[in-house]
């Protein structure tokens, strides 16, 4: 039985329906039950309604409740802990608060709008109440024009009349009004003839607000950043500009779904906003705390700050962050030639060649007669020549005569085939390519040259705790920069910047310029949202949505519609082989030119030798075991 003070049985077995039906069952986190009571006869009607709620209510155990009194102090304790950010990101999204008259409606508003309040505006509420005015609804009507103006949309109240408990709420979009917060009756508990089964709702305790706004305009901040978001002029569209590219198409997609206008605000500055020093805000971050915007999307990273000031969706992808660096000067000529091996491949080439040159040397000079011809083969006066020619592609004429100098001679024949082929190949692709360059291979190099980094500001504090030595500059457009980084070989700065948006710049370029260099290795992956007005009730109704576009493959598709277009750029840029120039060949020109030289130094000294007979027997010697 109840308490015999409890006299609106009808409302204690409403308020245990709902938490057994709803609050139990629906959510995981602990249920708030406040009372703002103005005198003391309503402190103890709510104090005994809530006990026997809860004693019928708890024995379920499918809930944990946490009973609070409708003022929070400050303490010295709790004034360093970390409060909830004011986007309203977290929190307690569920509670019943006990009301009973307008002036306890102020004290629960105070409650909500203090700094560090631990609820979601955008929960699941229900007031429970207990005013004796004759015409409760002018109440209700105040209450509800605040409760809308502050995003707390999904909100029931239990008023009871004549022994039944009532449900009112307000639907602010219809088909005939937007932004409405008139009072609706929504359903009423079934009677209680009894206490038994059959007492309830027919209907869910909350309903579905959002599902249709029925044509209702919400205002949209963005501006043009392919591939992201494409604005063009659309003559047939209200406002006249019509939104394209990966988060344009995912917006409209949402707008259909929802059945919501958007006036679009497009911000000429492409300042997405950030915190000044003084504490004030800039671009649409500020348009946003401001309350002159309802959502905004431009490829906007998630990050904590802006996270605590606006309320974030899901995120609906990710992408790559590359860091842009100098190209470098192009290629020398020589450099083209040395390029296609590196220094261990020519360190082991050389080393082969200086055993093989004091192999036969050796065997020229102190073996026998029958060891030398073994190893090199009869009549082979010339060996270190018929080396040279096999390593340049030659043919080994005086072969060994054994079966273990043989397979030397295989092995060295293979190594130079497949050294040869190598080298060919690569230095084609060297020669071909007027752009090729030197770029730099690894992000210590890059801080070892101490490049300044022109970062975002949703990237700047990533960068401190990363890289807390790192030289950079906080910019809000980083177009200069990356016009600087391909048009100039060094200019000392570097640019972290999201995958899609590298291609896309190299796409504006065309095939025929210089495209951007990256480091081979991504930094890191960073997360793309929607960003909406701080305690947003579109969240919720937002992210549903995304996770099913996401589910069906939606988003995916509209990925690859803009993606598709401007990556294969990269991978077509260069395949078509160009003219060779004098400069691409200068290196082979060089190194014959020395050799020219050296011929006419030896031939020289050929002729000189005729009457200098020591002279001439060393150069003989020369030729007979070098040669």
């Amino acid at each position: 039985m109840l308490a015999s003070a409890v006299h609106n049985v009808s409302l204690v077995y409403a308020l245990v329906w709902a938490i057994d039906n709803y609050y139990g069952m629906a959510t995981s986190t602990p249920l708030a039950v406040v009372q703002f009571p103005t005198s003391r006869e309503s402190r103890s009607l709510h104090n005994d309604l809530i006990d026997a709620a809860l004693f019928r209510s708890s024995g379920t155990g499918r809930i944990q409740f946490l009973l609070e009194d409708d003022r929070v102090e400050m303490t010295e304790a709790n004034a360093e802990t970390e409060l909830p950010p004011p986007s309203g990101l977290s929190g307690r999204p569920t509670a019943i608060w006990f009301l009973d008259s307008l002036r306890s409606y102020f004290r629960l508003e105070m409650y909500l709008n203090q700094l560090g309040s631990p609820y979601k505006r955008n929960g699941y509420f229900l007031v429970v109440y207990t005013g004796l005015e004759d015409q409760p609804m002018e109440s209700l009507k105040i209450m509800f024009r605040r409760l809308l103006n502050m995003y707390v949309l999904n909100v029931n109240v239990f008023l009871q009349r004549d022994g039944t408990v009532h449900l009112y709420t307000y639907y602010p979009y219809g088909p005939h009004h937007c932004q409405s917060s008139l009072p609706v009756y929504y359903t009423a508990f079934q009677d209680l003839p009894a206490p038994a089964a059959g007492f309830g709702l027919t209907k869910p305790l909350f309903p579905t607000k959002l599902a249709n706004m029925h044509g209702c305009q919400l205002v949209v901040a963005t501006f043009e950043h392919r591939p992201y978001v494409i604005i063009e002029d659309d003559p047939e569209t209200p406002g006249g500009r019509r939104v394209h590219g990966i988060e344009g198409l995912i917006f409209r997609t949402l707008a259909e779904r929802m059945n919501f206008s958007v006036k679009l605000v497009e911000r000429q500055d492409r300042n997405r906003g950030e915190i000044l020093p003084d504490g004030n805000f800039t671009g649409i971050l500020k348009m946003m705390v401001d309350g002159d915007v309802n959502l905004t999307f431009v490829c906007f990273m998630y990050s904590k700050a802006r996270a605590d000031l606006m309320l974030p969706s899901i995120s609906y992808a990710s992408f790559p962050i590359d860091l842009v660096i100098p190209s470098g000067g192009s290629m020398s000529p020589m450099g083209r030639l040395t390029r296609p091996f590196r220094y261990i491949i020519w360190s082991c080439l050389l080393a082969s060649l200086i055993f093989g040159f004091l192999l036969i040397g050796l065997l020229r000079i102190t073996a026998v007669p029958g060891l030398r011809n073994l190893v090199l083969g009869r009549h082979n006066h010339r060996p270190c020549l018929g080396m040279w020619g096999s390593l340049l592609g030659g043919l080994a004429i005086h072969n060994p005569q054994r079966n273990f100098a043989r397979y030397i001679l295989v092995m060295w024949l293979l190594q130079t085939l497949i050294l040869r082929a190598a080298y060919t190949g690569q230095l084609y692709l060297l020669l071909r390519d007027v752009e090729r360059r030197s770029p730099i291979k690894s992000l210590g190099e890059v801080l070892a040259k101490d490049y300044e980094f022109r970062i975002l500001p949703a990237l700047r504090t990533v960068f401190k705790d990363s890289m807390p030595r790192t030289n950079f500059r906080v910019v809000a457009s980083q177009e200069e920069s990356l016009y600087r980084l391909r048009d100039e070989d060094d200019p000392g700065i570097a640019v972290p910047l999201l995958q899609p948006t590298i291609h896309q710049f190299d796409f504006r370029s065309g095939p025929n310029e210089r495209h951007l260099t990256i480091l081979p290795d991504p930094l890191m992956t960073a997360p793309l949202t929607f960003y909406m007005r701080p305690h947003s009730y579109f969240k919720r109704r937002v992210d549903r949505l995304l996770m099913a576009m996401m589910s069906s493959g939606i988003v995916a598709r509209y990925r690859m519609m803009y993606l598709d277009r401007i990556k294969p750029v990269a991978q077509r840029r260069n395949m078509e082989p160009k003219p060779l120039s004098i400069w691409r060949l200068g290196g082979i020109f060089v190194c014959c030119g020395w050799l020219y030289l050296l011929a006419f130094v030896v031939f020289v000294l050929e002729i000189s030798t005729r009457n200098h007979p020591r002279l001439r027997r060393v150069f003989n010697l020369i030729n007979r075991y070098a040669a």
